[in-house]
């Protein structure tokens, strides 16, 4: 079941040091995966390909709706995990409410950060930590007109 996929901050610490013990590069990225779009899929796909491994921190409900505001998420945390984790290219998901994935990034010591190219190396948090550990940070080109909120606001002009 891809459900096993979603795991405590705990379990994702230990199932990435089993991963580097055994040679494996493993990748982590971040965000809210609100509504899935074509740009999430391209995003993930391309960030797993850095590696042999992809975590992928999911925003709690409550830290989506502080990032982007009281009427999101659409889609609640369970859902938005389970949906994460059935993509064959994302090996492991846990959820964290901090503002910022910094907390995770140092517990999990990833080998590769991954942000959109909507970021710079220097505005990604946790860069300084993976590149002080000897990993590596990148950017991944964006699909072009694809974004959760763009999405929302043209089914509302279409249906609201």
């Amino acid at each position: 079941m891809t459900s096993q996929k979603i795991v405590s901050r705990d379990k994702a610490a230990a199932q990435v040091r089993a991963w580097h013990a055994e040679g494996q590069r493993v990748v982590f990225t971040n965000g809210c995966f609100d509504i899935v779009h074509l740009g999430h899929i391209d995003y993930l796909e391309k960030a797993r390909a850095l590696g042999d491994k992809l975590v992928l921190g999911l925003n709690t409900d409550a830290s989506v709706s502080c990032l982007k505001g009281p009427l999101r998420p659409v889609v609640n945390e369970q859902a938005r995990a389970r949906l994460m984790a059935a993509l064959q290219f994302v090996d492991l998901v846990t959820l964290f409410g901090e503002p910022t994935p910094l907390e995770l990034i140092e517990t999990l010591r990833p080998d590769v950060l991954v942000k959109g190219d909507d970021y710079t190396v220097a505005t990604i948090v946790g860069a300084d930590f993976v590149l002080g550990n000897g990993g590596r940070v990148e950017t991944i080109a964006l699909v072009p007109g694809y974004s959760t909120s763009s999405l929302i606001q043209k089914i509302v002009e279409a249906y609201g």
